[in-house]
């Protein structure tokens, strides 16, 4: 969550009005059955996501996907919570190009102090589908400037998408998807690079759809994602069959212990699919993947887009999950199956969990407005409710920006480390918010103002500076995303930090 100010400081002029400690500091008189433990998240964990591509870096996840027409990053602390990352728009290709349209498959890459996004593009036409790769030399790959190196092929000059990197032995590898023109078969190819951008001698196929499995729709192979396992040897998980179909799957290419990449022979494949559709899951299509590591580094996770229901279509995108796994006695990553989309799992270990208190003796102290005709009554903010909703008096005598607000006591004084906060389901959703909070209902202090996203149904955290302790909070809407002058907010909350 993007906080655009934070006023709030525990000075001598504020000591008399609220009091902060250090969020470490867990001296809590809170009991523990006024929380509700935030252990769990629910798959998918965003709504699009096709292409899906995650990677770590100093407690930071970096995710990206397939968005067709430009290159974008989000960076998150908890990718349980991808809906709520940071996006920034990193690369938009200049227009007339032969890599302006159809971006496909980004996939960002820490190679020797800098950063690049590999992807593939056209000029409108698949047929013209090459790789590229764009360099940004700051430390921040959400800052900085991307600069265009140029294609990233060998000298065939075919059709390719899905690249992706290999560092083995001190040496550095490009494995790709390529064809004829986008023909089926599709291959999966491994060539050497001398540096980030630059692919040397000649590409070698390292698979070729073989199996039925791989054949559904056309016969494809295609996205290679490097994993190695514990014992460092390299495995690739790549994608089987048409995208389009509910039979994309997983399949399993593995490297000889003591292999040359570049020797096809030492390249086994796994006869049946590692992962592959669940209709009792929602799964349909799993597959294009990548991996990633819990916070703490004691899991191994697979991220990855499937769809909801069967059959494709327009209203049925490809979604980003995420599952953890584990390795099988040969060496071999075990997926499992596809989990059910809606059931709660366990957050990666080491995500920092939230404890959000219980809001049913709460009271709404005062309001400027609510809209009685239609029943969206100021005490629906509190209701733990997601379909009703606090919207400002808009019917009659409306009430304007910005002159909106509404007060919340929470019964006593609780130690509160940030806010909660869902926005309503289509119009009048909120864009930026003061909160202001008390200890006697008399004088209030301000926490500054905090941006809200434009998502619908998901929980969005507003976290502190410091630990606060409030009895009395105001929330006061100060702009909205649309052009709408009454705002309006489904649910409105607070929490502390679970102790270590």
């Amino acid at each position: 969550m993007k906080k655009t100010m934070i006023k709030l400081g525990c000075v001598l002029a504020l000591l008399s009005a609220v009091s902060c400690e250090k969020i470490g500091d867990f001296n809590s008189v809170n009991p523990q059955e006024q929380v509700t433990l935030e252990d769990s998240f629910v798959n998918p964990i965003l709504p699009r996501g096709a292409d899906p591509w995650v990677t770590q870096k100093n407690g930071k996840y970096y995710f990206t996907y397939t968005q067709g027409s430009k290159l974008v990053l989000y960076e998150t602390d908890r990718i349980s919570e991808l809906a709520l990352a940071k996006s920034h728009d990193a690369w938009i290709p200049p227009s007339g190009t032969a890599y302006s349209k159809n971006l496909w498959a980004p996939e960002l890459h820490e190679i020797n102090g800098k950063w690049y996004i590999y992807f593939s593009a056209d000029n409108g036409s698949n047929a013209n589908h090459r790789m590229y790769v764009v360099e940004n030399s700051n430390v921040n790959p959400m800052e900085g400037e991307w600069v265009f190196k140029g294609k990233v092929g060998d000298s065939s000059n075919q059709w390719a998408i899905d690249g992706s990197i290999l560092h083995h032995e001190g040496e550095m590898y490009m494995l790709w998807s390529g064809g004829n023109a986008g023909a089926p078969p599709q291959n999966i190819y491994i060539a050497r690079m001398s540096d980030p951008w630059t692919i040397v001698g000649e590409k070698v196929s390292i698979a070729t759809p073989t199996y039925p499995w791989e054949k559904f729709g056309n016969p494809i192979n295609e996205g290679p994602q490097i994993l190695h396992n514990p014992a460092g040897e390299v495995v690739v998980v790549y994608s089987g069959s048409g995208y389009w179909v509910d039979n994309y799957c997983l399949g399993l290419l593995r490297l000889a212990n003591g292999g040359d990449p570049m020797n096809p022979a030492d390249w086994t494949k796994k006869s049946e699919p590692v992962f592959s559709m669940l209709a009792e899951s929602g799964a349909y299509g799993p597959g294009h993947n990548g991996f990633f590591q819990s916070p703490d580094g004691s899991e191994d996770w697979i991220i990855y887009h499937a769809r909801s229901m069967p059959n494709g279509g327009d209203n049925n995108g490809r979604n980003a999950r995420i599952q953890a796994f584990d390795w099988l006695a040969d060496g071999t990553p075990n997926f499992g199956v596809p989990t059910k989309i809606g059931q709660a799992r366990k957050r990666p270990s080491g995500e920092r969990l939230r404890e959000i208190y219980k809001k049913e003796n709460w009271s709404v102290l005062g309001y400027s407005s609510e809209e009685l005709v239609n029943t969206r009554l100021a005490d629906r903010l509190i209701d733990n409710d997601l379909s009703s909703y606090w919207i400002t008096r808009y019917s009659s005598s409306p009430t304007n920006y910005p002159d909106h607000w509404i007060s919340i006591d929470m019964q006593q004084s609780l130690d509160v480390d940030g806010f909660v906060i869902v926005q309503k389901n289509g119009d009048r959703k909120v864009k930026t918010l003061d909160i202001e909070i008390s200890t006697d209902n008399q004088s209030w202090v301000s926490l500054g103002e905090f941006e809200l996203q434009n998502i619908e149904g998901r929980t969005q955290y507003l976290p502190l500076a410091n630990r606060t302790v409030f009895r009395y909070f105001k929330l006061i809407p100060k702009s909205g995303l649309d052009n709408q002058l009454q705002p309006g907010l489904a649910e409105a909350g607070t929490f502390r930090y679970k102790a270590p």
